[in-house]
């Protein structure tokens, strides 16, 4: 029988409404020798004096999932890479991502493709392939001793997905569209903003912002992996719609939740819930709740759809054949479902489906029914996801780390102390380390932001709160730093070393990293919240501002 905590469920819905979604922990909490540096903030510039950690972050340094670059013969061709850019297996976004180059490596050059402007480079040591290719935008890549490269054969186009029926010639892997660069997409009272960014600055530099559409009640946005199409959600509690937009502003609406199916009646809706954009570009991934409209209640559905840019839409697992999550892996060809008590693998065509975790149903005080989110590595090799505690309400709670293989058994692979209810746990892209907030439920609720090894071990609290809630955001793309937040303040951290925090007026209602030295946070309250972007070493720049409820972005980077 499940154990009941009456009197928690009143600290659920606390934290529930308080919470910014995320409580995770490791074996211990071992207690800083250096308290973590704080960073006051005036003018966007930290103040002089004021304690910061040493940062030494090489350029050409080779770090998990990307590359440093190639040596290149002297007088020979080669490329210099303006940005961290993607590695590909052919000249535009829909062949395979291999990997990326960092930002100011080098590749030798040995041919182009003229149609699209694609460098084909010698791949880095890390990557199986001896050759690759890599974007040839003026923006994204310099080549010297070039003029007489020779044009390079082009793989075979990769074949689409079976419900992808839209395709699109290739394109540059960093949306080459009259010079477009990194931006921020966000919601406001008067429709759907593009802000572009200059990251060439530390922190990023905004440009003029571009209004794309009069879109309003957005709850929402997701930009595409090509950063050429903005997708969003947009509606109101008792029906919603999925559209797409261009960064020049021009779209469509592709799906109406009202004409979904509805098998509950009348006195329920159909609402769009969770959204992602398949790895072309040209396709989206949904899934559905249902909403009671004549009094409280909400829950996922166990369906996927798939929907084309051009309003294609297909059922790919009917309801109750999916699972109330899903996670895409990132070629696009499996999917990993959640549900209540079990976590299933599956092609995205329906074969080779595995149920590869069984567990029992998760106490949460109340009606909710909590469920898993398994993530993917970028390579595609594995997926992990932590599985709560079936009784997270007891100070000796523990959650239970796995890895999800492409076939095959799931393992378990350590545990976390602690109540995961209401947030992810977070893996490098490497799957080296991981992090989270540890929500220890007694006396104090004392809350953590705790990394750790990926499987686990060597926790370390990096901040440690009681009744205050606290964000652990997510790792930089090479998994040197982490980011996280409290009610007044930004964190960047790394692991073994102190914490650097830079306070900002306002609470933090979302970020996310920019690059591997740089991020974007929304600070404010409810009806008036400002855009900052923000670099490692605790420097901050006002960029726009947003008067909605609830500040909705996405960022995008070449």
């Amino acid at each position: 029988m499940t154990r009941q905590h009456p009197l928690l469920f009143f600290i659920s819905m606390l934290f529930l409404a308080t919470l910014a979604c995320n409580a995770f922990a490791g074996d211990t909490e071992p207690a800083l020798d250096v308290p973590p540096p704080v960073v006051t903030v005036v003018d966007a510039t930290a103040v002089p004096g004021s304690e910061t950690p040493i940062v030494d972050i090489a350029p050409t340094a080779t770090l998990p999932g990307g590359s440093g670059g190639t040596t290149v013969a002297s007088g020979s061709p080669y490329i210099t890479m303006l940005v961290d850019l993607n590695i590909r297996s052919g000249p535009g976004v829909v062949y395979e991502r291999l990997g990326f180059f960092l930002k100011n490596s080098t590749a030798a050059v040995l041919g182009r493709d003229p149609g699209t402007g694609w460098w084909l480079v010698t791949c880095p040591s890390e990557i199986s392939a001896s050759q690759c290719w890599v974007s040839g935008g003026a923006q994204y890549t310099l080549g010297s001793n070039v003029d007489g490269v020779p044009v390079a054969a082009v793989p075979p186009t990769p074949t689409p997905l079976p419900t992808a029926t839209v395709t699109s010639e290739p394109v540059a892997d960093t949306a080459v569209i009259d010079g477009l660069g990194s931006y921020i997409v966000y919601s406001d009272t008067d429709g759907i903003w593009r802000l572009p960014l200059d990251n060439t600055q530390s922190p990023p530099v905004a440009g003029a912002p571009v209004l794309l559409a009069a879109i309003t009640g957005v709850d929402h946005l997701l930009v595409s992996p090509d950063g050429q199409q903005i997708a969003y959600v947009a509606g109101d509690f008792e029906s919603n719609r999925l559209g797409v937009l261009s960064v020049t502003g021009s779209g469509q609406v592709l799906v109406a939740s009202e004409d979904l199916p509805n098998e509950a009646g009348s006195d329920f809706g159909i609402l769009i819930h969770q959204v992602d954009w398949l790895p072309n570009s040209q396709s989206l991934a949904f899934n559905t709740r249902i909403v009671n409209l004549i009094g409280p209640g909400a829950a996922p559905q166990a369906d996927l759809w798939l929907v084309t840019t051009s309003g294609t839409l297909t059922e790919q697992f009917a309801l109750d054949t999916a699972g109330h999550t899903f996670a895409l892996s990132p070629d696009g060809s499996r999917v990993i479902f959640g549900n209540p008590d079990s976590v299933t693998r599956v092609n995205l065509d329906g074969s080779n489906r595995e149920t590869v975790i069984e567990f029992p149903f998760v106490n949460t005080a109340s009606e909710y029914a909590w469920v898993p989110t398994a993530q993917w590595l970028p390579s595609g090799s594995q997926a992990y996801v932590a599985i709560a505690d079936d009784d997270p309400w007891t100070d000796d709670a523990e959650a239970t780390l796995y890895q999800i293989p492409v076939s095959g058994p799931a393992a378990a692979i350590g545990s976390l102390l602690g109540n995961t209810l209401f947030s992810p746990v977070q893996w490098t892209r490497s799957g080296g380390n991981l992090g989270y907030v540890q929500l220890i439920v007694n006396s104090d609720n004392t809350q953590s932001v705790v990394v750790a090894d990926g499987d686990g071990d060597g926790p370390t609290a990096v901040k440690t709160t009681n009744n205050q809630p606290l964000i652990f955001t997510g790792w930089n793309r090479s998994g040197s730093y982490f980011l996280y937040a409290g009610p007044t303040y930004v964190g960047v951290g790394q692991v073994g070393q102190p914490a650097l925090e830079v306070l900002v007026t306002g609470n933090v209602g979302s970020q996310m990293w920019l690059t591997d030295g740089a991020y974007v946070t929304a600070v404010g309250n409810s009806g008036s919240w400002q855009f900052l972007t923000g670099d490692v070493l605790g420097n901050t720049r006002l960029v726009g501002d947003t008067a909605v409820a609830t500040p909705v972005f996405d960022v995008w980077v070449p």
